[in-house]
């Protein structure tokens, strides 16, 4: 009687579907039942079972070669694959045909089959088995034993490839009853993904337009079962932008790390996708979280030194953080502000030593205009406290009031003398050709100095100040023009 030979194939991750090993044939409950495989036997059919998801063997009463099978997956991004099944098997004596059953997982849809040899299509229907759906070719009578018989099958397969939201995987699960010589199996990845783990790690990765894996294995002996796995990331600009903004919500509060390792994933994503304005963004921001990780420490001391009111010593660190946020395009408003403080600050105290210098030299005038200098520098930076204290200087330093003459001319006829001198002097300016100036131009200068002091001091006010302003401007072009 012509005996049954038994090749089985299996792929994918799901719910096993048809639990047979070796040590527990088939029963009543499974798909083929004893007096079916008895018919078959006498038939003389050879079974090639391929099983979504888990391998299931079933034992071999005559062996059998498969001289090549070379399997080609393509994964497409709805999870929904097409399979390339090629084989080379020799038939055994006695065997006048063969028939191709493929198990699905209940989740599986094959959606369109096309099986050939070399004389031209199969038959092929889809039948179902407690609720599986099975594929099934029929060969017909045309098969020569011993000789080598090649044919093709080609699937559609809906809902065999897991794709989530940022990542993907796709399991192959096979096995094998009789001794396979050559086995070739390529994993073409998903259009829009990029290739993150696979498994074995001896396969060989081709990157072109499509990225694939492939694994080449010799020499498999009947039983051997094997599972290869692939796993990519799904490749998403929406996605990249979204993890670009949270990026940016990070990087404002500040934490830096966490936004540091956002940019770092929506930069993989956007590079992937040859977008290099978004890369460029990306970039931008990891430049500035290195220069805001590199100038951290040194800013930390200058605002300790600034606090501590060591401003000469606080600038100095300061500027060295500028450089540094430059050199990685981080703003520098705030590091900005900092300098101006402290080079104000710097200004104002050495106006007020130079104002205490003066005044323990007896020499009040000068001492008042350098407290009048500091006391207007220290105003520039809001610092009341200093400014109370340079007024209670000032008070020491007041200029003292001029008595009147009691004896001597009256103030009368001296006012009659100066009115009389101001008016031939006012004469002969106007017979010149350039009027010789009342004052140079450093009097004049340090008038309109001791002027905005007194008005800042409130000794004056605006109408006096603008008036007097103005009469200072007007010596000083008169001046200028002398000197022309």
């Amino acid at each position: 009687m012509e005996q049954t030979s038994t090749i089985t194939h299996s792929f994918t991750q799901f719910e096993e579907v048809i639990p047979r090993s070796f040590d527990n044939p088939p029963t009543t409950n499974h798909i083929y039942r004893k007096d079916e495989a008895r018919e078959m036997n006498r038939k003389g059919f050879i079974l090639i079972a391929i099983i979504i998801p888990h391998t299931f063997l079933i034992p071999a009463q005559e062996e059998i070669v498969i001289v090549q099978f070379d399997q080609q997956y393509e994964l497409f991004p709805t999870g929904s694959l097409r399979a390339i099944w090629d084989l080379t098997i020799v038939p055994e004596e006695g065997v006048k045909s063969m028939l191709l059953h493929a198990f699905f997982s209940k989740k599986a849809y094959v959606k369109d089959v096309i099986v050939s040899d070399a004389q031209g299509s199969l038959n092929s229907r889809m039948i179902s088995k407690e609720d599986l759906p099975i594929l099934e070719i029929n060969f017909r009578e045309r098969l020569s034993p011993g000789a080598e018989y090649h044919f093709t099958c080609d699937l559609d397969v809906w809902k065999a490839v897991d794709i989530g939201e940022t990542e993907g995987s796709f399991v192959l699960l096979t096995g094998y009853n009789f001794p396979v010589e050559v086995l070739n199996i390529t994993t073409t990845l998903p259009e829009g993904t990029e290739l993150r783990n696979f498994f074995p790690s001896d396969g060989r990765v081709s990157s072109g337009r499509d990225t694939s894996v492939s694994w080449t294995m010799n020499s498999l002996p009947a039983g051997y079962t094997i599972q290869v796995s692939v796993s990519f990331g799904v490749l998403s600009e929406s996605y990249a932008d979204t993890l670009f903004s949270y990026g940016e919500d990070l990087y404002s509060l500040p934490n830096l790390e966490n936004a540091r390792e956002k940019f770092e994933e929506a930069l993989a994503v956007y590079q992937s996708l040859n977008l290099q304005e978004k890369v460029d963004q990306c970039s931008l921001y990891l430049d500035r979280i290195d220069g805001l990780e590199e100038g951290a420490p040194v800013f930390e001391n200058a605002v300790e030194l600034y606090n501590n009111r060591k401003y000469s010593e606080a600038l100095t660190e300061f500027e060295e953080v500028k450089s540094i946020y430059e050199e990685h395009q981080v703003p520098t408003d705030e590091i900005d502000g900092y300098i101006n403080h402290s080079k104000t600050y710097v200004d104002a105290l050495t106006e007020l030593q130079r104002a205490e210098i003066f005044l323990e030299e007896g020499n009040k005038k000068e001492a008042r205009d350098h407290f009048l200098k500091a006391r207007e520098l220290f105003s520039e930076v809001n610092d009341t406290t200093m400014m109370e204290r340079i007024d209670s200087m000032i008070e020491q330093v007041k200029p003292e009031p001029v008595s009147p003459q009691r004896n001597g001319i009256p103030r009368l006829v001296v006012g009659a003398v100066l009115l009389v001198v101001v008016i031939a002097a006012v004469l002969v300016l106007m017979k010149l050709r350039k009027p010789v100036p009342v004052y140079t131009k450093e009097e004049i200068r340090e008038e309109m100095r001791q002027l905005k002091a007194r008005f800042v001091y409130g000794e004056i006010n605006k109408k006096e100040y603008e008036e007097r302003l103005d009469e200072l401007e007007k010596q000083l072009k008169v001046q200028e023009s002398s000197e022309a």
